[in-house]
């Protein structure tokens, strides 16, 4: 499996150039961050004393290797059953919404709206545009899902301790992700964004209205949410052989596999000749000269067919039956002999003459030749799903109280904290 800080590194700092999402203060556009997993960046709620004991780095207990790698789709709210189509603005003004207002808090840790977004770039003309509270729910439901997982992960490190070892492992954990975070996280961004010096580097993340202590923060709550995921919930679930060949019996359709075949083809097109006869001479002159001359087919296809593949030679790769938009070309395909050149074929573009150089007939895969494909399809269901279903029931057993508890199934609203 990737190492756990490969999933996280790529999208925490817009990659590419040096330039981060920026904002017009005369115009509304969202602040669409780059997610990891669904993760927003920018996000500080690990700041809060309980989990971030210490930033200060030593060498952590094994090397890490990070390198760019993809984020894990089961950290995005579309598939962890959070319903979208029920987050739907308010009617009355967003202005009530300011950076220190908290709008959920999730286990033990309050989110602010300048969690979600930057409070230099929550300009009156955000704050107010009617999409705002639109975004501003769909990361929160995001952050929950982090801020759940990672909570749960550092809880299960230190079960069973005394309160002053619970801390020091705390400590030890934080430490250790820092260490990572600075020594490899942070030059890998400064390379990808093409920023030479540290000051550099921190002047792009204050024009998006981070910081470096906020990113690592994030880059904490990201790591610890998917290592605990990847102890939790087995990579590759057992497969037994009957549900393989269940799957296979309940659709042998997708292992229908049609007649195909590749060819060569030489094409005089009536739109690049004055008349009907001076096409097909064009056509049989060229026929002539593979027939006749011994020219290589290809040679004569570059050098005067007027069709489509004509600079790669006439060559059609793999071509299922059925698929060309001539008939009578495709017709021509399956009946000629293989490697012979056919008769003229006319049809409405011109004229035609192709050469059959492999073909296969209709065949449906057998269940040996499909056990494979069928097998990887099915340990990658299950696992998504087993990491779903994980996902979802840390998310449940946590403890939510939100501005918004109809968007999050579970969850209390925030007022009850206010009684």
């Amino acid at each position: 499996m990737k190492n756990l800080i490969t999933q996280f590194v790529l999208g925490l700092v817009v990659s590419g150039s040096c330039a981060i999402a920026q904002q017009d203060a005369t115009r509304y556009q969202p602040y669409q961050p780059t997610i990891v997993g669904g993760l927003p960046p920018g996000s500080k709620g690990l700041e809060q004393p309980v989990y971030v004991a210490d930033r200060v780095i030593t060498p952590p207990n094994s090397p890490v290797d990070v390198t760019d790698g993809l984020a894990p789709e089961y950290l995005s709210a579309n598939n962890l059953g959070f319903d979208e189509s029920k987050v739907i603005p308010a009617a009355n003004k967003m202005n009530r919404f300011e950076g220190g207002e908290r709008i959920a808090v999730i286990g033990v840790e309050p989110v602010l709206v300048g969690d979600l977004f930057p409070v230099n770039k929550l300009t009156p003309q955000i704050l107010n545009h009617p999409q705002f509270e639109m975004q501003l729910r769909k990361l929160l439901m995001e952050v929950v899902t982090r801020k759940a997982l990672s909570q749960r992960f550092i809880n299960d490190k230190v079960a069973g301790k005394i309160v002053k070892e619970r801390d020091d492992a705390k400590k030890q954990m934080t430490i250790q992700t820092a260490k990572i975070f600075h020594q490899k996280w942070v030059p890998m961004q400064m390379e990808r964004m093409d920023c030479k010096h540290m000051s550099e580097f921190l002047e792009k993340l204050a024009e998006a209205g981070k910081t470096l202590p906020s990113m690592l923060v994030d880059f904490s709550e990201n790591t610890w949410a998917q290592e605990h995921v990847r102890e939790k919930v087995p990579e590759t679930p057992n497969v037994e052989l009957s549900e393989l060949n269940d799957y296979y019996t309940d659709h042998i359709d997708e292992f229908k596999r049609p007649a195909r075949v590749t060819f060569q083809i030489l094409s005089a097109d009536f739109s690049r000749f004055p008349s009907k006869e001076e096409t097909f001479k064009a056509i049989a002159d060229m026929g002539n000269q593979i027939l006749l001359g011994g020219a290589p087919f290809g040679a004569v296809a570059k050098r005067q067919s007027t069709g489509l593949g004509a600079s790669d030679g006439g060559l059609f790769d793999w071509t299922i039956q059925g698929e060309l938009k001539s008939k009578e070309i495709d017709k021509a395909i399956f009946a000629n002999p293989i490697g012979g050149l056919s008769q003229v074929i006319e049809n409405s573009d011109g004229f035609h003459i192709v050469e059959v150089l492999k073909r296969e007939p209709a065949y449906t895969q057998t269940f040996a030749q499909a056990q494979a494909d069928i097998r990887k399809s099915l340990v990658d269901k299950k696992a998504a799903k087993l990491r779903n279903d994980f996902i979802k029931r840390v998310r449940e057993e946590t403890a939510i109280w939100t501005k918004w508890p109809e968007d999050i199934p579970g969850s209390r609203d925030i007022s009850e904290l206010q009684q």
